[in-house]
């Protein structure tokens, strides 16, 4: 295969016309592309960011509960009037059978090492793999919580502990690995009080009345990063997803300008000190806080779209492979030739292209994705 700086001569023509695979449309779950950047200043990690910005072309997985029924990652969880859910149900019934959906999930077919060949094969050369997404459902084996791929109907597998499995499949073929990781838990009491109703994305009680509900949420949160830290192997970039997860005073007019709401108080869960833990396990670590500027969001990531003109700081656009990003019966995947064009752009302008995958819920990619991973490829 050629080496991408190889081809690029050949093909700048094509940067007369803008190629944008998906325009960001009007969702709450899209996270715009950040005005601001903090340079790191740590070595290690300053070594490790030059390095991911050589790689340009990844691969993220969102692979959880929600591919058993195929519908848009955990999102129909939270109620806000952009989420689409079946009118004849109410809504705790339904959450009730989003939960219970743990029972049916047993992906006997998981085989990461056809997932690791056919990203190699496409040109891609780091991953990032949703260990949690924000309904809570860890794709590890966590001792924090009962909610997990490792203790439902594939518990008894060898492979039960999936993001072990995955991590080491990607490593074998030289990938650098990202693990994925929802600020925000819907599962978790600490976080959804079943004391109150759950209007919204954010936390559903006061943290300034209840500082001991929320404290026991910070110490979940950094065990179970902790727990990917220290039990997974060599981790290179720790993605944070949930942007509305943040400091208070972090609440500027950018964040403002998503229009989702924004709670009274600080959903604040001490990222400096996780950080601090993380990269003493694993030094030179990446931490991507999506959206909350400084020094704890070390390359941006414009969702869905690519930023109209070059930037002069890390980034990534991460956008879908097919039009969700997990896995959805039916999707409609783009063509080679639509990717092709959006990596040659997104090189150009100095970022890397983070392509989105979402297996089946049997453990195996859908056939329409490899195909066209074979494609890029070739």
């Amino acid at each position: 295969m050629h080496s991408l700086r190889s081809l690029l001569p050949a093909i700048a023509s094509l940067f007369a016309v803008h190629a944008t695979m998906v325009t960001a449309h009007a969702q709450g779950n899209i996270h715009p592309q950040s005005t601001q950047y903090e340079w790191p200043t740590d070595k290690l990690v300053k070594e490790k960011l030059e390095h991911w910005q050589d790689q340009k072309f990844g691969m993220i997985i969102h692979w959880g509960l929600y591919a058993v029924p195929g519908i848009i990652e955990s999102w129909a969880l939270c109620s806000e009037d952009w989420i689409n859910r079946d009118s004849t149900r109410s809504y705790d019934d339904f959450k009730k059978w989003y939960w219970g959906l743990q029972k049916d999930f047993n992906p006997v077919h998981f085989d990461p090492d056809a997932w690791a060949r056919a990203g190699k094969e496409a040109g891609m050369r780091y991953l990032v793999f949703t260990t949690k997404h924000h309904d809570g459902f860890a794709m590890f084996d966590t001792k924090q919580s009962d909610f997990s791929i490792a203790k439902g109907p594939f518990a008894g597998n060898p492979k039960a502990d999936v993001a072990k499995y995955v991590f080491d499949a990607f490593r074998k073929q030289g990938f650098m690995i990202g693990a994925y990781f929802s600020k925000p838990d819907w599962h978790s009491e600490y976080y959804w009080w079943p004391k109150y109703a759950t209007p919204n994305r954010n936390n559903n009680y006061d943290i300034k009345k209840n500082p001991w509900r929320w404290n026991q949420f910070k110490q979940y949160t950094y065990n179970q990063i902790g727990e990917l830290m220290h039990h997974y192997g060599s981790i290179d970039i720790l993605w944070l997803d949930g942007g509305w997860v943040r400091p208070r005073e972090t609440v500027n007019e950018e964040v403002l300008s998503w229009g989702a709401p924004i709670p009274d108080w600080s959903q604040d869960i001490d990222i400096p000190h996780i950080a601090a833990m993380a990269r003493q396990a694993q030094p030179g670590l990446l931490v991507v806080d999506r959206t909350v500027h400084g020094p704890y969001e070390n390359y941006q990531t414009p969702e869905q779209r690519i930023p109209a003109k070059q930037l002069d700081h890390p980034w990534e656009s991460c956008m879908t492979l097919a039009n969700n990003w997990g896995y959805v019966p039916n999707d409609r995947f783009k063509s080679a030739a639509q990717v092709i064009h959006s990596l040659i752009e997104v090189v150009a302008k100095g970022g890397n292209l983070l392509l989105g995958i979402g297996p089946k819920p049997d453990g195996t990619l859908p056939a329409m994705a490899v195909e066209r991973l074979t494609e890029i490829g070739q």
